[in-house]
Order: structure tokens, then C-alpha cells, then sequence
């Protein structure tokens, strides 16, 4: 069974180079739609290809470009979901640039929501702080399964 050190661990031979600390929120109800988990992975994966496909063109397909990522599911009966991790910066943006595409793409997805938080971590003791909050339990419903495998791609590559 995973703990949160474990992950922490476990991560830090997989980590996302350049990231920018990113929390985004799912709309709790789409085109008549409930949002599940599911309908959440989805939406994930959609506007991930969204992005690369911005970033990458065609490469992204042919040759497997892609930004790697750390996605972890949160929100419980009383929270709105969203997902708390890491997306790479790619070389040569300006954060505030990367953001505006970023929530851009987010909002051109069936269940992306306005609210969201990104943070260039200044330290590397920054970047790990968030990583621990990213993995708490306090507020995810099964922490074994609050982690987006499918579309964290940092675990991909080693």
C-alpha cells in the first residue's frame, strides 16, 4: 500500500524537470453530465493533448512529445475537485505566458473551471513542500487511487 513518503520517494527518481506547481478545478456538473472520476481522467487527458499538441505540433504524435506531469485527484462531498501537481515549463516560455495557455486550454475542456493556483517553486525545498501537500490524506477519499497514473507522465521516463 502506497503512503505518502512512499510516493514522495518514489518521485523524486521520477520528477518533472522545470515545474511549475499547477492546482485546477473541475466544474462539478457539465452539458448534464456529473463529474466522476472517470469523466475527470478524461478531461485530463484531453487537455493535456491539448497543450502538447500547442507546444509540439505534429511531434507530439509521431515522435511522442509531450511535457511531463504529476497529476493528483483531490476533493470530497464537501470540496470542489481538482487536481493538485507539477506540468513542465517548457524551455524558453515566460511563466505568465505558459499560464495564460495553460488556462486557456483548461477552459476549452467539458468540465475545466476558472479557479486555479500556479507557483514557479523559487527553492528546491519549495518544490518538495508542495509535493508533500500535493500527497496528504486529509482530503482525498482513497489515497492509493488519488494519484492520475495515466496522466502523470513523469513516471513514464527514468
Amino acid at each position: 500500500m502506497f503512503s505518502p513518503q512512499v510516493l514522495f520517494e518514489y518521485y523524486q527518481g521520477h520528477k518533472v524537470p522545470n515545474p511549475v506547481n499547477v492546482t485546477l478545478t473541475f466544474k462539478l456538473r457539465a452539458e448534464g453530465q456529473w463529474l466522476t472520476r472517470d469523466a475527470a481522467e478524461q478531461n485530463i487527458k484531453h487537455f493535456r493533448n491539448l497543450l502538447n499538441r500547442r507546444l509540439f505540433g505534429n511531434a507530439c504524435k509521431r515522435h511522442g512529445r509531450q511535457l511531463r506531469t504529476l497529476i493528483v485527484h483531490e476533493g470530497t462531498e464537501w470540496t470542489r475537485h481538482h487536481i493538485h501537481g507539477a506540468i513542465e515549463l517548457p524551455e524558453g516560455w515566460e511563466i505568465n505566458d505558459f499560464k495564460q495557455l495553460v488556462m486557456s486550454l483548461w477552459m476549452r475542456t467539458r468540465f475545466g473551471y476558472r479557479e486555479h493556483h500556479f507557483e514557479v517553486p523559487a527553492t528546491a525545498e519549495r518544490e518538495d513542500c508542495w509535493l508533500y501537500y500535493c500527497f496528504k490524506k486529509r482530503t482525498k477519499l482513497d489515497f492509493a487511487s488519488s494519484v492520475d497514473w495515466a496522466n502523470s507522465t513523469c513516471f513514464e521516463r527514468c
